[in-house]
């Protein structure tokens, strides 16, 4: 009989317990839409994009049809779309992965993006693409964009 109490109250312990590598998704959200970069969470702190940075664009349809547009300072101080790519987005539930397929120079390629989480108005994914410390390899942080 102790046996038995005693597994039930492990399995009670083991499904309370905290996962915080689960994404955090809001009932009956849609990661479909048109999202806008808005800032950075690096260490701790809120870098705010910007104005350039913040005319990018992440669309994804209802079909997931979609594009995604990057822009970024030049060393002029011109405002320079960096990336720009056009394709058929698939977002896996399971691995928590946003994956757009495109064709470049006859080529098909894939863009993938690991998504912390998102709602009906954010959409948080990992980003180490933006030197935000000066040092060069150890910008992982989270690109969150809006709905626009």
């Amino acid at each position: 009989m102790k046996y038995l109490i005693g597994i039930a109250l492990l399995m009670g312990i083991i499904s309370c317990s905290n996962n915080d590598d689960n994404p955090v998704v809001v009932d009956n959200a849609s990661i479909n839409g048109a999202w806008r970069p808005f800032k950075y969470e690096f260490r701790g702190k809120s870098i705010v994009l910007n104005d350039c940075e913040d005319k990018g664009t992440l669309l994804i349809n209802a079909d997931f049809s979609g594009a995604y547009d990057r822009y970024e300072t030049a060393a002029s101080g011109n405002c320079n779309l960096s990336d720009s790519f056009v394709g058929k987005w698939n977002y896996d539930n399971l691995y928590n992965v946003l994956t757009l397929t495109y064709t470049e120079d006859g080529a098909t390629k894939t863009m993938k993006k690991e998504v912390q989480s998102y709602s009906n108005t954010e959409l948080r994914i990992h980003d180490s693409s933006k030197n935000l410390d000066n040092v060069p390899g150890n910008d992982d942080a989270i690109l969150v964009f809006r709905k626009e």
